[in-house]
């Protein structure tokens, strides 16, 4: 159910919220926006309503006692700046020693948890092997599924050659994070609709706003598609058995930075 509340002291009846509400379950009544118990039911709390009321009236129970920031009003200034974020921004595999701290992921995830999803049904779940030892011990169970149980059925088996990582394994190497001292895994309901889409999209959100704290993140497509193959790894990850590992990324301080943005190819699309 809904938590959509007005503050009237606020609002000055403008109907913003009425107009930006995606399932248009809003109405005014008196000048100021009411949402029935009909329309509650329906309601997935995605937010516009508090993002555009612009006196700041419109509430929802998730906000209560949080100072809400400003959004990033438009600017034609910012536009060199954000193009030229997205631009900058490099899978990056070589990485410092120095873990990265606790408090730093969390304020990565902090920003990431706005990326949006279908319905904003929010299902996703994060799971992080936040030190150098806890990708040993993942890297370690690899090695032992890819010795002793990897089936030739596996869908990871066929896409993948397993004599080259268990030596690279065996070695000291490490062909799904490239050494970086910490991963993240996204996992959530296999049944959901949107799952892969939702997921990548969160990763992406994780991935810039590392970006901007000087943080390497690259796609970990191997560590991905192994977590979710091995049994040993998914126990590992306490992933459950509704759930898919999606998408995978590691990450840590850089060791370089990069000074120049690479040319890419025309843009291959079509107009109707």
């Amino acid at each position: 159910m809904s938590t959509f509340s007005c503050n009237e002291d606020l609002c000055s009846g403008c109907g913003t919220c009425v107009f930006v509400c995606p399932k248009h379950l809003l109405t005014l009544e008196d000048r100021h926006p009411v949402m029935s118990e009909e329309n509650a039911d329906k309601c997935t709390e995605c937010g516009q309503c508090v993002a555009f009321c612009p006196e700041g009236a419109a509430e929802q129970e998730i906000s209560e006692g949080k100072t809400l920031g400003p959004s990033l009003a438009y600017d034609i200034k910012n536009k060199a700046i954000i193009d030229g974020a997205l631009k900058s921004r490099r899978s990056y595999r070589t990485f410092a020693k120095r873990p990265v701290s606790p408090a730093l992921i969390e304020e990565i995830l902090e920003v990431a948890n706005w990326a949006p999803s279908g319905r904003n049904a929010r299902f996703l779940r994060w799971i992080v092997l936040p030190t150098p030892a806890k990708i040993r011990e993942f890297n370690q169970t690899a090695l032992n599924w890819l010795v002793n149980e990897a089936s030739e059925d596996s869908a990871f088996i066929k896409h993948y050659n397993p004599q080259s990582m268990i030596e690279l394994l065996k070695n000291g190497k490490d062909p799904f994070f490239c050494g970086a001292p910490a991963a993240i895994f996204l996992v959530g309901d296999k049944n959901q609709r949107w799952g892969e889409i939702d997921c990548a999209i969160a990763a992406t959100y994780f991935n810039l706003a590392a970006e901007a704290r000087n943080i390497g993140c690259c796609f970990a497509g191997r560590g991905t598609n192994i977590a979710q193959a091995s049994s040993a790894l998914r126990q590992l990850l306490e992933v459950q058995d509704n759930e898919s590992v999606y998408i995978g990324l590691f990450f840590g301080h850089k060791t370089v930075q990069a000074h120049h943005v690479p040319a890419r190819g025309p843009v291959p699309v079509t107009f109707l």
